[in-house]
């Protein structure tokens, strides 16, 4: 049941055989789903029951007498509060052997006229309503006039452009350019010999719309992106591999006990099945040490904690740690009554016997320094950090992304681990993520960010592109201006951060001093530490997650292994654009880089620690560089402005 004012997912879904036989039955049970999934309750409207009653009938009885009868059929399909129903997307198929889906718009209009300023001007845009007798491109190919509404509507092609724009904003599987998405607009009471013309307009580049004068389009077309198989494997993909926008640390708590929003897929659910399956068996050999690798967003936390609770569950001694504490400390206290699973590197190597825990978990490994440390830089003498992992458990795992590396002491590439794991005579089991998940899937984001961090950088080219972006990138050359546009999502009840390269001083730890200064007038406090008493400010490590933490700029330490909805990053200058590659100014490094003795390694790091800031957001960035010459690159870049 919806809360809060919002639509709940609307799960109406049947074999298109099914509502053939027994429409008395399924009419009556999506009416039931849509009162459920209504935020009040609400009964649908007499016209959505008829349209229920006819329109999806009809469909779905073109795909039965076509033989695809096990081609799974859903009705006003919204699995966001934000978004439009979609009248009915078919799940099934492809003749390639792929899955299909097919989103169709369902209209029972019997006439419709070309638009036309004369007879309504309702429905058109501000100028061709108050212009006379003429119509702007847009609106002359995009609407259409409908006599029994007595205004003009948007040609339903456009409304099917909206459906697919939602299904792969929603959708983490149409990621994948191997799922087959295609969409169509079905007006099947459209006789009318007059108002045939709405096929021959094509307002969207590859959508067609079928009327009821044109049976056998409409089968072939069903028959290109859909193949007779009793194969519900699509339908139940639809139903599984929806993009989550919850946060992580919000689902701590469900992930570890089993009840979560989040889906695992491919490569994440292998991983999962694979631990799970050495944990299960007790087979003679070496010991096996998975290394599961992958850069921001790609769900290794997720893993992590689903791995955890899985453990849990079946009764095995498992425990959680992380090379960054933040990330840790906020796991730990999002699961009740098991924070025992989440100790201290430094408490597992001294409590803990050689193969006494079942599993261990080790997150945000490449966080990890040589050695386990006692205290802020001395080191234990003895066994490796690696080795601790190794040795104390049967079943080791490590989460590794060495382009998060940021600092001398954090020696442990994603080779040098392995190559430590040979070392100790055991076997490597290397899974590979290769599919971010964090913004909103946003594959275009992803290899942005990471080409434009290793000094190759594209242009962000959304408004051109044909598939649309679903993350969102800008940047201001006001650091005041970020602010406010933060302040705007935070203000809609998003969560919102800014967080900044370290190359301002930290002059205290209450989280009120102005240290952050990357323009004239605008000047911000760092994070807080741990042992202040500031009220309203939170400790450092739950800057992230705890509210009021938007007062203060947050660092690489207090953002790493976390995220947030919406993310501003400050570009300091130990980081600017020369012309054509990126240069590092040391003097302006204030942070425990410096101690990285080559100027080559130490620009590497320094671009790491900005592509874990520029990854922390699920929805959008902002980006401000205090140099001239780096936001002139991100305008040619084309990136919007603010």
């Amino acid at each position: 049941m919806a809360g809060g004012g919002k639509w709940s997912d609307l799960e109406a879904f049947w074999p298109a055989e099914e509502m053939v036989r027994n429409p008395d039955r399924v009419v009556p049970e999506i009416t039931k789903c849509y009162k459920l999934a209504h935020p009040r309750g609400k009964q649908p409207s007499a016209g959505d029951i008829e349209s229920w009653r006819e329109s999806v009938y009809q469909i779905a009885t073109v795909l039965t007498n076509l033989g695809l009868g096990q081609v799974y059929v859903f009705v006003e399909y919204r699995v966001h509060e934000t978004m439009n129903p979609i009248d009915v997307v078919l799940a099934g198929t492809h003749p390639d052997g792929r899955h299909s889906y097919v989103a169709i718009e369902l209209k029972q209009w019997r006439t419709v006229l070309r638009p036309d300023p004369s007879r309504a001007t309702n429905g058109l845009c501000i100028s061709c309503r108050n212009a006379t007798g003429t119509l702007c491109d847009a609106c002359a190919l995009d609407c259409v006039y409908v006599p029994e509404f007595g205004r003009h509507k948007k040609h339903p092609a456009m409304q099917v452009k909206e459906n697919l724009n939602s299904l792969r904003l929603h959708h983490s599987m149409f990621d994948d350019r191997y799922v087959h998405l295609a969409a169509a607009a079905y007006l099947h009471n459209l006789k009318d010999p007059d108002s045939q013309w709405i096929s021959r307009v094509k307002p969207v580049a590859g959508i067609s719309t079928f009327t009821a004068r044109q049976p056998a389009d409409l089968r072939t077309f069903l028959q290109n992106h859909l193949m007779p198989v009793a194969d519900a494997s699509a339908a139940q993909a639809l139903l599984d591999r929806r993009r989550s926008t919850a946060l992580l640390t919000s689902e701590v708590g469900a992930i570890v006990n089993g009840h979560t929003r989040f889906s695992l897929v491919e490569k994440q659910l292998e991983a999962v099945n694979g631990v799970m399956d050495a944990l299960r068996s007790s087979s003679p050999g070496a010991k096996k040490v998975f290394v599961v690798s992958g850069r921001a967003g790609t769900g290794k936390s997720l893993i992590a904690l689903t791995l955890l609770g899985q453990a849990l569950d079946e009764g095995y001694g498992a425990k959680f740690v992380s090379g960054g504490i933040a990330s840790r400390e906020n796991f730990k206290r999002g699961v009740r009554g098991k924070g025992k699973a989440f100790p201290t590197l430094n408490k597992v190597a001294d409590d803990v016997a050689v193969d006494e825990l079942d599993l261990l978990l080790c997150d945000e490994a490449h966080r990890l320094t040589e050695r386990p440390q006692t205290g802020s830089f001395a080191m234990r003498p003895g066994e490796s950090s690696v080795s601790v992992i190794v040795n104390r458990a049967r079943v080791p795992v490590f989460f590794v992304d060495g382009d998060q590396r940021l600092f001398a002491e954090e020696i442990w590439s994603e080779q040098e681990l392995i190559d430590e794991v040979y070392a100790l005579r055991a076997e490597v089991v290397p899974i590979k993520l290769d599919r971010a998940y964090r913004a909103v899937g946003s594959s275009t984001y992803d290899a942005w960010v990471k080409r434009f961090l290793d000094g190759d950088p594209v242009p962000w080219h959304v408004d051109g592109s044909q598939d649309p972006e679903p993350f969102e990138l800008y940047y201001t050359d006001s650091a005041a201006r970020m602010e406010v546009f933060l302040q705007s999502k935070l203000d809609a009840e998003l969560s919102a951060r800014m967080s900044a390269g370290m190359c301002w001083d930290w002059t205290d730890d209450t989280g009120t001093a102005p240290d952050v200064a990357p323009e004239k007038g605008w000047a911000r406090p760092w994070n807080a530490g741990d042992n202040h008493r500031t009220p309203g400010v939170p400790k450092r490590r739950f800057w992230a997650t705890d509210p009021g933490g938007f007062g203060q700029i947050g660092c690489v330490h207090t953002a790493q292994g976390l995220e947030y909805e919406w993310g501003g990053v400050i570009m300091g200058a130990d980081l600017t654009w020369a012309g054509d590659a990126w240069v590092v100014d040391r003097a302006h490094v204030r942070s425990k880089a410096r101690r990285v003795s080559s100027d080559k390694d130490l620009l590497e790091r320094i671009r790491n620690a900005y592509g874990v800031l520029m990854t922390r957001s699920i929805r959008g960035t902002v980006l401000y560089s205090v140099d001239p010459d780096t936001r002139q690159l991100f305008a040619d870049l084309g990136v919007p402005k603010l």
